[in-house]
């Protein structure tokens, strides 16, 4: 978890895996179940407990800390008569700023994580909501800085970068130089601040999704089972087809009957992200979501072109689905059970030497640090009662460390959760090693990739070692359904979200109807529904509205580059380490200090190319050659 700071960098909400690649999120996760946890509670690595106390030794010492911070915000806008004086006092102020905000962010970082241990406790969600105003009050304290920059002489402004006394703010302004013709008067930057909550409409819509429809009921194996979020995660992955093909039948009618409502949120929050982005002159709604990390908008629409290109692959793993279940036809509802099954549990310890072994192309400094981190009582691993579901990595105290939260329950998902996660930590560290706090926060646009590297070496190791036909089959299931899922999904995701831009742009209201039309239009295409490989119920193309990161303002794309690149750096470590890993680490290590496209693209992987698109589509044709080859011999 990583704030949005001042920089203004739309960054990582939560880095979660699992929800985002099954095409929900937090907004559907509900509270874990009691599991079997370790007794001792004390913190440490072993049972998987974290200290908090390596962020303040005690609640009086966050109070303390809370009360102090509140105090500097105060102070802040003292700053603003002399801002532009010198290039001296500009670097004073953002100092100082800087340090305020720091200091925030790990107030804030305490609270987050003592009230995701558990939800239950209405104080510690008190103080998260005193945390959250804090950093709502000093948001406010520092309105100023980017409209006073701003209304500066832009020559004058840009002469100042080779001060060094800027040199740590250096990206922050230039940023506001690059934005400069898209930032309005100060007058109205305010009343579009303070209309924000208003125009956002990502609450509403979770309050239908999770608090209003009313969910059907099925009985599975003489057991009624109610049919919300969580239920349909889970019961579509049975093995037993009639139980998914019931699953379906219940679950999306649901959601089709609000559709018209849905339609209404989503066609209003649509219409904000034109409207904003004409008022900020951009050439659309799209250059404008990607202009805020500075990534160019040919990189968006080089992912859908170049994911149509490659649904034949997408096509033909459809087919080998088709040929493990042993279905003369596959429907909608037989794409998630997993290829094959793993009669194999794992443990925390088993979860630590498999990440440490399957990472060692990184080298030795990675593997210190790794060591370090999963040595020390910095991961919440198993689920509790209360405790927030889902995985994260939280590395918003800059002094401190990462912390890990997960819910590890010892499948082979779990593993590449952990890995997963510890990806993102160690991305925070070596930023952290390297880069000042002001350019310590990285996107979303390379924070993905960090995680999901780890994954893919994972998956190739286990792979590799797979002992039986079986066992290796189930490995390239694996791999398989993460270019699927986080590739192509999230691509088709992406292909929707700016089709209904495009088409508020061109004038058109956005019903509920004609949401479905485009959905469904876009799921036949890449499920090869005209070819007759998949065959989707109309009821199906409601799975629009269950999507909450259309609300977003073109976010998910970000799961398929990163995907994209992390294939690309995966396969290049393995077969070259010493050739890939310098640049590689070049990339965790810059953290926010450039863009994310510039540092994947100084790192060899240009995402607004072809190039790193044809080579993942090459790993998932010699995926699908592998298992193709087991089937044959296996019969």
């Amino acid at each position: 978890m990583v704030f949005n700071r001042l920089d203004n960098n739309k960054t990582v909400r939560l880095l979660t895996l699992g929800i985002v690649l099954a095409g929900a999120s937090l907004a559907f996760s509900g509270v874990s179940q009691a599991q079997s946890t370790p007794s001792s509670k004390s913190p440490s690595a072993e049972n998987g407990v974290w200290n908090l106390a390596d962020l303040y030794p005690s609640l009086d010492d966050w109070q303390q800390a809370l009360k102090d911070v509140d105090e500097l915000i105060g102070g802040l806008g003292d700053y603003q008569s002399t801002l532009t004086d010198s290039p001296e006092a500009l670097a004073t102020a953002l100092d100082a700023i800087r340090s305020v905000e720091k200091s925030a962010s790990r107030v804030q970082t305490y609270a987050s994580l003592q009230a995701d241990e558990d939800l239950r406790d209405g104080q510690a969600q008190e103080r998260q909501g005193q945390a959250e105003q804090l950093m709502a009050r000093f948001e406010s304290a520092i309105g100023y800085l980017r409209p006073t920059l701003i209304a500066m002489d832009r020559s004058t402004l840009s002469s100042w970068l080779s001060n060094p006394q800027l040199q740590d703010h250096r990206r922050f302004l230039e940023n506001v130089i690059r934005e400069a013709p898209h930032t309005l008067s100060e007058q109205t930057e305010t009343a579009l601040a303070a209309l924000g909550p208003v125009m956002s409409h990502e609450t509403p819509y979770s309050l239908l999704a999770n608090s209003d429809i009313e969910w059907p009921t099925i009985t599975i194996d003489g057991k009624s089972v109610r049919l919300d979020a969580a239920g349909y995660s889970h019961w579509r992955e049975s093995e037993d087809r009639d139980v998914r093909q019931r699953v379906f039948d219940a679950y999306w009618p649901a959601w089709q009957q609000f559709t018209s409502t849905f339609g209404s949120l989503l066609n209003a929050q649509v219409q904000q992200h034109v409207t904003e982005s004409r008022l900020r002159h951009y050439d659309s709604a799209m250059a404008a979501a990607v202009s805020r990390d500075d990534i160019p908008p040919a990189v968006y629409q080089q992912l859908i072109d170049s994911t149509n290109t490659h649904l034949g692959t997408l096509h033909r793993y459809l087919k080998l689905r088709q040929r493990i279940l042993g279905v003369d036809q596959l429907h909608y509802y037989d794409i998630y059970p997993p290829l094959a099954e793993l009669d194999e549990t794992f443990d925390l310890d088993d979860a630590r030497q498999l990440t440490r072994e399957a990472t060692a192309p990184l080298g030795p400094h990675y593997a210190e640090l790794l060591k370090q981190a999963t040595d020390s009582p910095w991961t919440s691993a198993y689920p509790s009662q209360g405790k927030r579901s889902g995985a994260y990595m939280n590395g918003s105290a800059y002094d401190v460390h990462p912390y890990v939260l997960m819910n590890f329950n010892g499948s082979y998902g779990d593993v590449s959760t952990y890995a997963h996660e510890w990806g993102h930590g160690l991305h925070s560290m070596l930023t952290a090693e390297t880069q000042p706090y002001a350019t310590s926060d990285y996107s979303i646009f390379t924070a993905e990739v960090a995680s999901t590297t780890n994954e893919q070496l994972l998956v190739d190791r286990m792979i590799q070692q797979a002992k039986t036909p079986e066992e290796k089959l189930f490995y390239i299931g694996q791999a398989l359904e993460a270019i699927r899922g986080t590739y192509f999904r999230q691509a088709q995701f992406a292909e929707f979200e700016l089709a209904i831009h495009r088409a508020a742009e061109n004038g058109e209201q956005l019903s509920g109807d004609r949401l479905t039309k485009m959905y469904g239009e876009i799921l036949r295409k890449y499920y090869g529904v005209d070819q007759g490989i998949t065959d989707i119920d109309e009821a199906d193309y409601a799975e629009w509205a269950y999507i909450p990161h259309f609300y977003y303002d073109f976010y998910v794309y970000q799961y398929a580059t990163s995907i994209t690149a992390a294939q690309v750096f995966a396969q290049g470590l393995e077969e070259d380490p010493q050739a890939w890993r310098e640049r590689y680490l070049n990339v965790l290590s810059q953290g926010g200090a450039q863009s994310g496209y510039q540092l994947l693209k100084n790192a060899g992987v240009d995402l607004a190319t072809p190039a790193p698109y044809d080579k993942l589509d090459d790993t998932m044709n010699r995926l699908i050659d592998e298992a193709e080859v087991i089937l044959d011999k296996t019969g």
